[in-house]
């Protein structure tokens, strides 16, 4: 626990405003009852237990899958990583690792380790950097070495090396950037040392490293190539510039790399591109593309002179290494060069309008150079603030310049603010999408684009298909675009310009009917992928695969799913694979939409049915299968049961426990979870997930809390680590005695609010009649849009005893005309074809907006609200809480707002996760249990108390 806590004001509506600091967090909460007695030896979860709670990390196979290595990290306490035969030996445990790598090939696992929590936090609070180790294991011999202070590393392909960057030394090195590498040899223990290298790359086929060498005074710096297995050194560039994005050719030993130089003509750095074929035996003569691009093919929209090679784009080989990709950008003119036609005479002097007024190319520009000043217009398609968020994207966008390695270069395009690109997976060609002419449309309404073929010889463009919304991309062969519109799927023939609508003639339905959101096309469900030689594009509707013609000639239904209302998506295990056997076989991740049960199924080719290999009442997640093909593992768990690693052979059976997290669980009450089903009040079929108190006795009556957002009941069979670091944990609810219910919510137009109440009204309802819900002793609590809902509902209704609402919306019309400062863009756009749900500015239905704004209904709340936010809210405007405790001061409400100063959105500041945590569960104690409440709930905190204890220290306590 914490022992201070950053600044925050507890502001109470029945007084005066006033602010606070808190100085130290009570250790301990509040408790449930000890346990009954048919279970007299468990007990439930203390704060003091949470540190010893697991999440079960990243996992990965051995390359001859006989082991299993599983990172394992704890809240407030050092992780592990287990390394598990899968022969049924002994589990190892390394301590303190964070994170582990396999071997490409061989037997060697790679872990990084470092201090401890408790050594790293005293680090942290000294200031001192803190500096990780690795910890080699060959898992074959058990044989292990430990190297200290290893920044980074990386395995040579055929797993016999391994690369270890070493940390820059204390107080800095010069102003290279280099730094020591070591290069062992994993057969032999031997290492070689390497001074001053920026970066080194392994090729992607035996263990050649590429270095690029960048000394403090730039002596020696160059490229260099290490053949590992030779124990020989070739020096490919060695002169006073500085490179940087070493990119090795798949498959090849094809190598380039930017230098970098200063012009000092223009003042800036010039980039050029050096190139070699066959870096480890080829001629040493790199290719050279000049940074100063001059001479260049194709017409960008910029249509500048000269163009500079960037960097933000890296270097890009063709797939067949006859060309290579990168960015450019256009470069500021000498200041000899004329930015007029030269033939165009200057006026000998200003020349001035009949009225006198200043020449036209100055007038409104007087105030464009004063410090602090922004301009901002009603014409401005992106608004300032994004305009200022995006900044640097905007100055780092570069055009995509593709390079044969002998003519000159070839501008694609992409560098525009309207436009992206990206290349044919082919590389012979790329398309680009162009949203400028729809600017108007993106500023409140969806987002358009024209899509075009851009021609890699010419840089002409070709156009393709106006006003897409939903573009789906390319097939693996480059033979079609897809995109959705009108409910369908479309393909664009990329060598006819052919348009056909692919699912017209078929009987799914393809747009989201669960999106709710009022924009004119709901998105498509989606769609997994194509299948080999672009013969079949595999398509999601609500329940199902289908398998599609690209041409349009037909298609058909893969899977039942529609029947028993089971969820079929295609598992991808083969990421190297870019397309899906045609004729099958096909893994699915199978979901129940009512049951909630999961699992795998197979189907082995079409007209087949669907086998479940793995099919329980749990969640089922995380398959993933080993390089012999064969061994798989996958995850399972429930609310009352951790998560775990369960190898299965190759049809998904013979289940074998690997590993689970939080082994220690027999020791507590945990508590279970039951679906309830109910309709909102205009007939929609929905549920709710229902979770019973830890220590929960038949024949006693429970206190709840409705928890809610928009859809949750999915996440039933989720399992939850208790945490004091959040005020929404549900197992932290449970443990405290509480059922929690977190219901679906769907919406209709412009009544967000009301379609909340709507569904969470019959859900609590649901909970009452299937539970011994006490019905005097209900909580509702939400954040962000859970909050606002949360805020609306005890405007609306009795129902509740008490409630929470973090970051809420509390008045629609203020904060329809704000911005989303998090990322600059408006919030009108998200009220009308997003989360609001409003479709109209408020000035043209008042009446929705008033009628779904909690701050116009203050006069109807009767339940006690406890609300929180952070002053440098960047989703939720700050002002929202103020408004709405200024509302509850002057309509004398029970009303208390926590203000945490410099938090955003939510609380990143351990101290005052703390804080908000132990709050809430204190406001919910009094409030549905009768327990006594602290002075801060009653009668707030005058501002010039919290200043006395917060000088007094920690000692001074907190009430």
């Amino acid at each position: 626990m914490a022992d201070r806590i950053l600044p925050v004001r507890i502001t109470r509506a029945s007084t005066a405003l006033v602010a606070v600091l808190l100085a130290l967090l009570l250790p301990g909460a509040v408790f449930g009852q000890e346990g009954n007695s048919d279970s007299d030896e468990r007990r439930l979860i203390t704060p003091d237990d949470y540190h010893r709670f697991e999440s079960l990390g990243q996992a990965s196979f051995s390359p001859d899958a006989r082991h299993l290595a599983v990172t394992v990290s704890r809240f407030d306490d050092d992780g592990e990583v287990r390394v598990i035969p899968l022969d049924g030996g002994e589990t190892r445990i390394i301590e303190k690792a964070t994170s582990h790598s396999m071997a490409p090939e061989g037997s060697w696992l790679a872990l990084v380790t470092g201090p401890s929590h408790e050594e790293r936090q005293a680090m942290q609070e000294r200031n001192e950097s803190v500096r990780n180790d690795l910890l080699l294991l060959n898992l074959e011999t058990g044989e292990e070495f430990e190297v200290e202070r290893v920044q980074g590393f990386s395995f040579s392909e055929d797993g016999r090396f391994i690369l270890m960057r070493r940390y820059p030394p204390s107080g800095g090195g010069g102003n290279g950037n280099g730094r020591d590498i070591v290069i062992r040899d994993l057969q032999t223990g031997l290492d070689v040392n390497f001074g001053n290298v920026a970066q080194a790359e392994w090729s992607h086929d035996d263990a050649l490293l590429a270095m690029t060498i960048d000394a403090g005074d730039m002596a020696g710096n160059g490229v260099r190539l290490f053949d590992a297995h030779a124990g020989t050194i070739r020096t490919l560039a060695s002169e006073e510039a500085r490179f940087s994005a070493l990119t090795w050719r798949e498959e090849s030993r094809d190598l380039a790399v930017f230098r970098q130089e200063l012009d000092d003509d223009r003042g800036d750095t010039v980039y050029s591109v050096l190139a070699w074929r066959s870096a480890h035996e080829g001629d040493r003569t790199p290719l050279v593309l000049d940074g100063h691009v001059d001479d260049f093919v194709g017409s960008p929209a910029d249509a500048a002179e000269v163009y500079g090679i960037g960097t933000q784009r890296g270097i890009q080989w063709a797939e067949d290494g006859s060309r290579l990709f990168v960015g450019v950008q256009p470069r500021d003119p000498l200041e000899d060069e004329p930015d007029a036609d030269p033939e165009e005479e200057a006026p000998a002097e200003e020349e001035t309008d009949d009225e006198g007024d200043e020449p036209e190319a100055r007038r409104g520009g007087a105030g464009d150079s004063i410090p602090g000043l922004e301009i901002w217009h009603s014409r401005d398609v992106d608004p300032v603030p994004q305009q200022r968020v995006r900044a640097n994207m905007e100055r780092n966008r570069s055009h995509l310049m593709a390079w044969d390695l002998s003519g000159p270069p070839v501008i694609l395009g992409g560098g525009m603010a309207n436009e992206t690109i990206a290349l044919l997976p082919n590389h012979r060609g790329a398309i680009l999408q162009d949203d400028d002419p729809y600017a108007l449309d993106r500023m409140f309404g969806p987002i358009y684009r024209d899509v075009y073929r851009v021609d890699i010889e010419t840089g002409e463009r070709t156009l393709l298909a106006e006003r897409v919304e939903f573009a789906r991309g390319v097939s693996p062969e480059a033979r079609y675009f897809l995109f959705f519109e009108d409910d369908h799927f479309h393909t664009i023939d990329l060598s006819t310009g052919e348009v056909r609508n692919i699912t017209g003639e078929l009987d799914g339905v393809f747009a989201n009917q669960e999106t709710d959101v009022v924009v004119p096309q709901r998105p498509p469900y989606g769609n997994a992928g194509w299948t080999e030689d672009d013969a079949h594009v595999l398509i999601y509707d609500r329940h199902d695969l289908w398998r599609v013609r690209p041409d349009g000639s037909g298609g058909e239904r893969l899977t039942r799913g529609a029947e028993d209302e089971v969820r079929h998506r295609v598992v991808r295990l083969d990421f190297d694979e870019p397309a899906f056997p045609d004729d099958g076989p096909w893994l699915f991740s199978l979901f129940g939409e009512w049951t909630k049960e999961s699992g795998y199924g197979r189907l082995a080719s079409p007209g087949g049915e669907v086998e479940r290999l793995v099919w329980e009442d749990r969640m089922i997640s995380r398959l993933s299968r080993a390089d012999d093909g064969e061994t798989h593992f996958y995850m399972s768990q429930r609310f009352d049961d951790p998560p775990a690693f369960h190898r299965v052979d190759g049809d998904l059976s013979n289940p074998t426990t690997l590993t689970r997290a939080n082994d220690f669980i027999d020791e507590f009450f945990i508590g279970r979870s039951e679906l309830v089903d109910y309709e909102n009040e205009w007939g929609v079929p929905l549920q709710g997930a229902l979770y019973y108190p830890a220590d929960y006795e038949p024949g006693r009556e429970y206190p709840m809390i409705v928890y809610h957002y928009e859809r949750l009941s999915q996440g039933i069979h989720g399992w939850t680590n208790p945490s004091d670091r959040t005020s929404y944990n549900t197992r932290v609810f449970t443990q405290n005695g509480y059922f929690v219910l977190q219901p679906d919510i769907v919406y209709r137009p412009r009544n967000p609010g009301l379609s909340a109440m709507e569904a969470i009204l019959p859900a609590v309802d649901a909970a009452v009649a299937a539970a011994p819900i006490d019905e005097s002793a209900i909580g509702i609590i939400g954040h962000s849009w859970g909050g606002y809902q949360t805020t609306f509902a005890v405007t609306q209704t009795d129902r509740f005893a008490a409630a929470v609402a973090g970051a809420p919306l509390t008045n629609l019309m203020s904060m329809y005309l704000s911005f989303y400062w998090n990322t600059g863009s408006t919030d009108a756009r998200i009220f009308e074809i997003s989360q609001g749900r409003m479709e109209v500015p408020w000035w043209e239905d008042f009446d929705s907006y008033r009628a779904n704004s909690p701050v116009h209904h203050i006069e109807a709340m009767n339940t006690p609200l406890l609300m929180m936010f952070g002053t440098e809210d960047g989703a939720v405007e700050f002002n929202q809480g103020v408004e709405f405790y200024n509302a509850a001061r002057r309509a004398a409400k029970d009303f208390v707002l926590l203000v945490y100063e410099g938090e955003n959105h939510s609380l990143a500041q351990r101290p005052n996760q703390e804080d908000y945590h132990l709050r809430t569960l204190e406001w919910f104690a009094h409030y549905l249990k009768g327990e006594p409440a602290p002075e801060w709930i009653t009668d707030g905190v005058p501002y010039l108390d919290q200043q006395e204890k917060l000088e007094r220290g920690p000692a001074a306590g907190r009430r």
